[in-house]
């Protein structure tokens, strides 16, 4: 089985429970409330490690700094068995820090420094291979990228000549309201949409405001004119498969949340995942809901099952029904 590439973002996640912090006694402090825990993430760079961690291999091409977190990143994708030749660490960048600061729900306000110039927008052409299409089965990237060049038109570049091949691509919008509102943003993901076999979403936050729609069912009607498949994640009640025949729902899982950091990242692996080792995608929505409550229950974005975590979910945790 030839690799998933994944093109795109790769960060040092700096988690602030600070929902946490607050809710401490203040006579009897647990240590660890008040803890910044540093995390290996980055949207996409976390979903490679979930194909890797399900059996699929996974490649991933991006840029980091050279210094100890860009060190760190490349090491621990390494070990977690995903493909980290096209990791480019370079001199004269950053490693881009995110900080997420947690309530006490364990959702996430992200925090990204810096906001302009990160280290995952400077991919170059020179760290695309040329004869990568021959070494790929799929591509998978996000909005993340979509934002800036070089990393943007290099992205859409790419994009575009795996579509042109018959490579199947996948893409996260992975972007709220006030990216989608950015012009160069808008103009860049309408052309991705145009190379996109399979596009990931937060239902409300991400596919809604994409095409100016309130309702996920609608948004998602509309953008199937333009991608064949479209997901619509939607957090503690699931998600929903869209295509062009059928549509496929399945309930999220009920769990313990420890922290909802890489959710959307896991599940999108999961569901790559299970479509590349031959599942439906109505039997690769609901592994993916049970991965994505696998790492809910757990600690960072890197919290992605196994098989053996993903088969244990499946078959012992109840599914939520609204």
């Amino acid at each position: 089985m030839l690799p998933v590439l994944c093109y795109g973002d790769i960060c040092a996640d700096l988690l602030i429970p600070y929902g946490r912090a607050l809710a401490a006694n203040s006579s009897m402090v647990d240590p660890d409330a008040l803890t910044v825990h540093f995390s290996h993430g980055g949207s996409v760079a976390n979903t490679a490690v979930t194909l890797a961690r399900l059996g699929a291999p996974a490649l991933f091409l991006g840029t980091a700094g050279q210094d100890a977190f860009g060190r760190a990143l490349k090491e621990g994708l390494e070990k977690e068995g995903v493909d980290a030749s096209l990791l480019t660490l370079k001199d004269a960048s950053m490693t881009t820090m995110v900080l997420l600061v947690l309530d006490e729900l364990g959702e996430r306000v992200p925090f990204a420094f810096p906001r302009v110039g990160a280290s995952q927008h400077k991919i170059t052409s020179d760290q695309i291979p040329y004869d990568i299409l021959s070494s790929i089965s799929w591509m998978h990237s996000s909005g993340m990228t979509l934002r800036e060049d070089p990393a943007a038109a290099n992205q859409l570049d790419l994009m575009g000549r795996c579509h042109a091949a018959g490579i199947p691509v996948a893409l996260d919008v992975n972007a709220r309201l006030e990216s989608i509102q950015d012009s160069t943003f808008a103009q860049n993901m309408q052309a991705a949409l145009g190379c996109c076999d399979v596009l990931f979403g937060s239902a409300e936050d991400e596919l809604c405001p994409l095409v100016n729609e309130t309702d996920p069912d609608r948004a998602a009607k509309k953008l199937l004119e333009i991608v064949p498949m479209v997901v619509a994640r939607q957090g503690e009640k699931g998600a929903t498969v869209y295509t062009r025949d059928a549509v496929f729902s399945s309930p999220a899982f009920s769990v313990p949340i420890r922290d909802r950091v890489g959710a959307g990242d896991v599940y999108d692996g999961a569901f790559l995942a299970a479509l590349l080792q031959g599942y439906t995608p109505q039997e690769a929505n609901r592994r993916a809901c049970a991965a994505g409550a696998w790492c809910v229950s757990h600690f960072g974005g890197r919290s992605g099952p196994t098989q053996e975590e993903l088969q244990t979910i499946l078959l012992s945790s109840t599914e939520k029904v609204f």
